[in-house]
């Protein structure tokens, strides 16, 4: 072999080496147990506390968790908060008005947090937007009242939301609703729609995973409950909307890993609803079908971040 030859196939082995290292690397995930918020990795290393709350998310960069904190007097109310995942320094967004905001969603460039608001003036929900940089407090569509399920869209120039019978759009730069469609073109006929439903959409933009209720086909839930929940696929280009998990698992919260070949979600099965307390344990679980392995036997509201030796 010449020397020509030898330094393609040095160099073509070096990237296969360095991908399979990357492919292979740990991804940070943070989720909830009882009242805190914990950080582990996607091989389950032992999780670490950062903060007191719900709802946690990661950033785009890593380097930061958006959740949901208690507020006021014995800590009844909730308030939308940032912590710096190196530091654990926690930074409350005191620029939201009233005391009553929760799930807090990350833009795709990382500067603002979307979230679930009471808009006090109207005593109903509505769709807030902070800025990281300055504080700067927004409502989104404000005449369109009782909407939940924020999420961002790929590019981040809109946000989607739902009121149990309709699909909303929303235009962020002006604020306006720019689309409207029937829920149940998104979630199908087996899925039964709640202002609890949780959508994650996919690195690549072109996948919505979502959970929802659904019959208790397979008499998994405690106590005779009619209905369990299950997570579903949407791909938006062909309008198909695929229930990925089995009768017998309880699933919900999904949240993608890197790469949109695999994902996380908050669940239980037949074993871990035996237990005392909270059955809600973590796994994950890839699009191809395959059974889900458990990640956390504890925790609920799993996010995945990005690589986490990435700079």
């Amino acid at each position: 072999m010449n020397h020509t030859a030898t330094r393609v196939a040095a160099c073509a082995l070096l990237v296969l080496a360095v991908a399979a290292a990357a492919f292979a690397a740990p991804v940070a995930v943070v989720f909830s147990k009882g009242e805190g918020i914990f950080l582990t990795d996607s091989e389950g290393k032992q999780p670490v506390k950062l903060a007191t709350g719900h709802n946690p998310e990661i950033s785009p960069d890593g380097r930061f968790v958006a959740f949901t904190a208690p507020s006021g007097k014995d800590g009844w109310g909730r308030k939308i908060a940032v912590a710096e995942i190196a530091s654990k320094k926690i930074t409350i967004m005191k620029t939201i008005p009233g005391e009553n905001s929760y799930g807090p969603r990350w833009s795709p460039d990382g500067k603002s947090l979307l979230f679930n608001h009471w808009d006090e003036r109207s005593g109903d929900w509505v769709f807030g937007t902070v800025a990281l940089a300055d504080g700067s407090f927004r409502v989104l569509a404000p005449d369109q009242k009782g909407i939940y399920s924020p999420f961002w869209s790929a590019d981040g120039a809109s946000v989607y939301g739902q009121d149990l019978d309709t699909l909303y759009r929303i235009d962020v730069p002006s604020g306006a609703v720019v689309e409207r469609r029937p829920l149940a073109e998104v979630t199908g006929s087996e899925a039964m729609v709640s202002s609890a439903l949780r959508f994650s959409l996919s690195p690549d933009g072109t996948m919505w995973l979502f959970d929802a209720e659904v019959e208790d086909t397979g008499k998994l839930m405690k106590r005779g409950e009619p209905l369990n929940s299950a997570i579903f696929l949407h791909t938006p280009a062909d309008g198909k909307t695929r229930r990925l998990t089995p009768e017998n698992i309880c699933a919900m919260h999904p949240s993608w890993l890197p790469g949109g070949k695999e994902f996380l979600f908050a669940g239980y099965g037949p074993n871990e609803a035996k237990r005392k307390g909270s059955p809600f344990a973590i796994f994950r679980r890839g699009l191809d079908g395959a059974k889900a392995t458990l990640l956390l036997k504890e925790g609920d509201s799993p996010s995945a971040g990005r690589e986490r030796n990435a700079k």
